[in-house]
């Protein structure tokens, strides 16, 4: 299935772009080459992922890790603009 067919929004996160492709924890942590205990750990704190798993999370949801690390209508260059202007 292609992520950009799915209604993802801004507000999704790690778990719901799984739970929106159909995969359990297991199957999504197989795919990316976890134990699916760090999966879940991760699903509840996405701040904890190395690089090299966010590419690999990307390759296996097929969608840009700034849709689920910052909204599908964030940018990092947007998110660092707001937080120098506050």
């Amino acid at each position: 299935m292609i992520v950009a067919e799915l209604p993802i929004d801004r507000y999704d996160t790690l778990r719901s772009v799984r739970v929106k492709l159909g995969m359990s924890q297991q199957e999504a942590a197989e795919q990316i080459g976890i134990a699916e205990g760090t999966l879940r750990s991760w699903e509840r704190d996405s701040s904890k992922i190395g690089f090299d798993y966010i590419q690999k999370i990307e390759r296996v949801y097929g969608v840009e890790h700034r849709f689920i690390f910052f909204g599908k209508e964030s940018t990092f260059s947007e998110l660092m603009r707001k937080k120098n202007t506050a």
